[in-house]
């Protein structure tokens, strides 16, 4: 599933991510910048941002072909 996240920084700021890949709860405190990988086709497909614990919580992930195309690299 994907979907556009709301990120509140200090001073009122909000930051938007659209298109972020969402999963359940799949990362503690400490996980950003792991690597999500699809384990039936061994390739990666995002970059962990962020989480929240708990039965109900969520991990996002950024797709990680904007991450490569915006650093201008290649796996």
């Amino acid at each position: 599933m994907t979907a556009a996240v709301n990120v509140t920084y200090g001073g009122g700021r909000t930051a938007r991510f659209e298109d972020q890949i969402i999963t359940g709860p799949m990362s503690e405190g400490g996980d950003s910048g792991s690597l999500l990988v699809d384990a039936d086709e061994l390739k990666a497909v995002g970059l962990l941002f962020a989480g929240s614990a708990g039965p109900t919580g969520v991990t996002i992930h950024n797709p990680i072909d904007e991450v490569l195309g915006l650093l201008g690299v290649t796996l």
